[in-house]
């Protein structure tokens, strides 16, 4: 491949962040780090973990852009669910699709919860390509799917949606799994907006956590920064990211303006939908619903970046240096490696959620989160 010729191997290599292993949790003697590195080669043996860009699509955007046109094709990953419709304590409502067909859980059939990005939904690609390699190579693990309230073809049932910090929701979905199916391991897996949903949440249970791992991937950490670079004058954000992501929330309150506009808040439906940015839509709706003051205390309040250090379960987290829509910056390296519990695999490529390999396009992620599963099933 052109990309081995002209750079060397360890410019490809996923790099590891983690604390040391002797201040590290063990089982049978061996750390955790070091049973990551047994039982997940493709993220942690130097050999194999590797990730190379397809020479097609080099660049992050380019990835970012082409995951967008998979998601609602089969491109080789059909899923097929089962609706659950879960109504929450407030009287809310969300999708949970279940992957099919349904399995029975149990202490060695365990139950995977998705959480996917900022509406997203279990038709996205990275969601069905995950299932579907795990489904090959764990074909006893169940997939539940959470989606946000509003998305996926379920109407509001209150005025309330979701935001980038909300865990109340997974929390309330997650108690309930875990009295219904007691004996069955749990691990959580979030991508992008999810993925600090589901950062937060852990960090939040401390050791009250009930599952028993979780992975994240292509987090914010740091919503507010984020938003904040998204909303610069730049023609990616004006006709791509931060357009494309403030129109899927207008159309959220424009598909459920009746029941948000009859909540006892004064909302101003004009300025709603007339949002251009991710922070004038929070600013004249999410904020106001949900009791902050500002855009700005509410991501504030809702980064997960404050939680890292209370997680008491092991959590990988998977982000590409190259993420046009995660940046660099926000990534919080020093106290991934201060926490014993955490790791973080880097890449240099690999945009948002895309990770696309070779001329046939590959999906990258799938195999070694399905490892990482596995290894967490042993290690519990």
């Amino acid at each position: 491949m052109v990309y081995t010729v002209l750079f060397p191997k360890w410019w490809f290599r996923v790099q590891l962040t983690h604390a040391p292993e002797d201040k590290q949790p063990k089982r049978g003697g061996r750390t955790l780090i070091g049973h990551i590195r047994d039982r997940c080669p493709m993220l942690a043996n130097p050999a194999q973990a590797l990730y190379v860009p397809p020479w097609l699509m080099p660049q992050g955007d380019m990835q970012t852009i082409y995951l967008y046109t998979q998601h609602y094709k089969p491109a080789g990953c059909v899923v097929e669910y089962e609706r659950e419709i879960f109504e929450f304590a407030d009287g809310g409502k969300a999708a949970v699709d279940w992957a099919l067909p349904r399995q029975e859980t149990g202490p060695t059939a365990p139950l995977i919860i998705l959480v996917p990005g900022i509406a997203g939904t279990s038709y996205d690609y990275y969601a069905r390509s995950f299932i579907c390699c795990l489904r090959a190579q764990l074909p006893r693990c169940q997939v539940a799917v959470l989606q946000s309230r509003g998305c996926n073809g379920v109407k509001l049932a209150t005025p309330k949606a979701f935001h980038g910090g909300m865990t109340d929701d997974l929390r309330e979905f997650v108690a309930h799994i875990a009295s219904q199916l007691s004996d069955t391991p749990l691990i959580g897996i979030g991508f992008s907006l999810g993925a600090n949903i589901l950062t937060k949440y852990v960090g939040e249970e401390g050791s009250s956590c009930q599952f028993i791992a979780a992975a994240s991937v292509c987090n914010p950490f740091d919503i507010d920064t984020t938003v904040s670079n998204m909303s610069l004058p730049t023609l990616k954000n004006r006709y791509l990211y931060a357009a494309a992501l403030t129109r899927s929330l207008i159309s959220v309150f424009t598909s459920n303006r009746k029941v948000i506009m009859a909540g006892e808040v004064e909302l101003d439906a004009d300025a709603i939908e007339a949002a251009r940015t991710i922070t004038e839509f929070n600013e004249a709706y999410t904020a106001k619903v949900f009791g902050y003051s500002s855009a700005q205390e509410l991501n504030a309040e809702g980064s997960c970046v404050q939680h890292i250090k209370h997680i008491q379960i092991p959590m990988l987290f998977i982000n590409a240096l190259d993420d046009p829509m995660c940046y660099r910056q926000t990534i919080p390296a020093a106290e991934i490696e201060c926490n014993p519990n955490l790791v973080l695999a880097i890449t240099r490529h690999g945009g948002h959620l895309a990770y696309f390999e070779g001329s046939g396009l590959a999906p990258w992620l799938p195999p070694r989160l399905t490892q990482f599963v596995a290894a967490m099933l042993e290690w519990r």
